[in-house]
């Protein structure tokens, strides 16, 4: 007798991931694995390092309120940016403090940089929207619209999300909505192979060309894709328990 197919589906689902620890922090903002095999996690206090692909962490920061909200490397030096807080390191042991020109302040809800073009960055300030720098984060000019949310597909495309508005593109002066899973995204990730990826209230989700493929029940807080091997992945859910595929 065959199982039924929602069996089937849950067996795989099941198959294809594998939970390998909890989080110890409050809260959990962002998701980063960096080419040397370590994966950085962004919280409310801090940010904390795994070298065991997300078993067990170790604070790299830990300072009450420096709320890492966003996390990305150009290739030389990790970017921080969150409440508050916009920060550089090259060594992940110190880190100095950036004075953009240009952002309405410094409350940085979302930041993304384009993987091709390392100085070209996107940041959205809570008070302000969405503004884009092209020197590696020094000078910003403000956009017309956007949302926190947001990363940069290989061909430069700028994908951004909302709950409750779902997958949008940047389209000269303005963002068009296009296919996407559901509606409810709370996480967007370009693989270094171009794949797109969302992570959102049902589910975790990539884009095939022929269609969206779920990897896994959500909701789904943050990401991060192994840069060396971009089907490797490590998530975090709602309830804080680190997963990985």
């Amino acid at each position: 007798m065959r199982p039924a197919l929602g069996l089937v589906l849950l067996l795989n689902l099941a198959l294809a991931q594998t939970p390998v620890g909890q989080l110890s922090t409050r809260d959990a903002h962002a998701l980063l694995w960096l080419p040397n095999g370590q994966i950085l996690l962004g919280h409310h206090d801090g940010i904390q390092v795994s070298a065991d692909g997300g078993k067990s962490w170790q604070n790299l920061i830990a300072r009450p309120n420096w709320d890492a909200m966003n996390l990305a490397w150009d290739g030389k030096r990790l970017i921080v940016a969150g409440h508050d807080v916009y920060a550089e390191s090259t060594n992940l042991k110190t880190f100095r403090n950036l004075q953009p020109q240009g952002l309405s302040g410094l409350d940085l809800h979302g930041y993304a940089l384009d993987l091709k073009n390392p100085r070209l960055h996107y940041a959205y300030e809570a008070g302000g929207g969405l503004y884009r720098s092209q020197d590696g984060g020094q000078t910003w000019s403000k956009l017309p619209q956007g949302t926190p949310i947001m990363t940069v597909g290989l061909d430069g495309t700028l994908y951004l999300a909302a709950p409750g508005l779902g997958l949008l593109q940047e389209r000269g002066q303005s963002l068009q909505p296009i296919s996407g899973p559901e509606p409810d995204l709370f996480v967007l990730r370009v693989a270094s192979d171009g794949s797109l990826y969302l992570g959102g209230k049902q589910g975790l989700w990539v884009r095939t060309a022929s269609g969206w493929k779920k990897l896994a029940p959500g909701p789904i807080i943050t990401l991060a894709i192994n840069p060396k091997n971009p089907t490797q992945l490590v998530w975090i859910d709602s309830t804080g328990r680190i997963w990985r595929k």
